[in-house]
């Protein structure tokens, strides 16, 4: 029983909840794609790896053959995700067996998820991710030329462990000097990712394991929209719905605790609030016109939480929701694709 309640932590650990195919489909306000971007879904596994989609737009020209390595439903995943469509990169899907984890047995040391490869070159952590990505699109330079400038410190957690800080994460490194505004308007996109990752992340696991009811709910919902069904045997189905259920349960009460957190929904919801109080009255995102990378972080986050009870009881409550559904456009429709598409055009 030691095994399966290890193996159950493992699968515990993908926490949060995908954007696609939700029973909340119908607040969704996204218009058909009007761009040559396709998703395919091979029925067979390549090198023996089964890709779990295929996202191709036929005007990306930069090459990248990214491959992402994802639990469907891990908000960090999510972020990645967010990006990755709204610009319109082409991209592979691999999911994540969350107990053997035999997908990412190439990453000797490090074994969480996301993890994007780019032929042999690899990058991990969603946020270091979605700066090198967003990096590459302001500049010239090849993507591991990119990769060099945001070297790794070697550092220990509070448990001692030794861990691999990377200070300049939230940084775009754009390579040119910018006008006090745009500095203004950089530093308040990095402190709001900051936040999305040390504070609106933390309030998930409390809100979607609330109770043993929600919990199960969780599980249930990841088992639907992970397609566990095609990517895993019975018995770690059952496993990862039951008896990680009943683990993340448990494990949220120490999360709420560790955090703070007295009231989840209420936190929450002032979270949400806290949100549209630095987006502002004048501005449709936090990036003004168009979403910047706190947006889209944001978005993804919110989006792993998609289908459970807390998102019907406090984003549909309020105000953001507005905030939310312009961004489901925009995303769903790749608003931000001609930037890939002039960055392809320049290699």
């Amino acid at each position: 029983m030691r095994f399966f309640a290890v193996r159950s932590v493992q699968i515990a650990s993908i926490a949060g909840f995908s954007f696609g195919g939700s029973k909340l489909d119908e607040i969704s306000v996204s218009k058909p794609r009007t761009c040559p971007i396709q998703i395919q879904r091979p029925e067979q596994a390549q090198n023996d790896v089964l890709l779990s989609r295929k996202v191709i737009n036929h005007l990306d020209r930069t090459n990248l053959k990214l491959r992402l390595y994802q639990y469907e439903t891990c908000p960090f995943c999510c972020k990645v995700r967010a990006v990755l469509d709204y610009y319109g990169f082409s991209y592979e899907v691999v999911e994540v067996n969350p107990v053997t984890r035999s997908q990412i047995k190439f990453s000797n040391q490090y074994k969480k998820v996301p993890i994007v490869r780019s032929g042999e070159t690899t990058m991990t952590e969603s946020s270091l991710i979605i700066s090198q990505l967003a990096t590459f699109l302001q500049r010239p330079e090849s993507l591991d030329q990119i990769i060099q400038m945001y070297p790794g410190v070697d550092s220990t957690n509070e448990s001692g462990k030794p861990v691999v800080n990377y200070p300049n994460k939230f940084f775009i490194m754009k390579g040119k000097v910018d006008s006090e505004s745009n500095m203004a308007s950089a530093r308040e996109e990095r402190e709001w990712r900051e936040w999305v990752d040390n504070w609106f992340i933390h309030l998930i696991s409390p809100n979607v394991y609330r109770s043993w009811n929600e919990s199960l709910e969780t599980f249930r919902w990841f088992e639907q929209v992970g397609d566990w069904n095609r990517a895993f045997p019975a018995w770690e189905r059952v496993l990862a719905v039951y008896v990680g259920a009943a683990a993340m349960y448990l494990l949220s009460k120490t999360l709420k605790k560790k955090h703070n957190i007295s009231d989840e929904r209420e936190e929450l919801r002032k979270a949400c609030r806290d949100w549209m109080a630095a987006i502002g009255p004048n501005r449709q995102f936090l990036g003004g016109d168009q979403p910047n990378l706190a947006d889209l972080s944001l978005y993804g986050a919110m989006n792993s939480f998609y289908g459970c009870s807390a998102f019907k009881e406090v984003i549909l409550e309020e105000k953001i929701v507005n905030w939310w559904k312009r961004m489901d456009v925009l995303v769903k429709e790749h608003a931000g694709r001609k930037t890939l598409e002039a960055r392809g055009l320049k290699q």
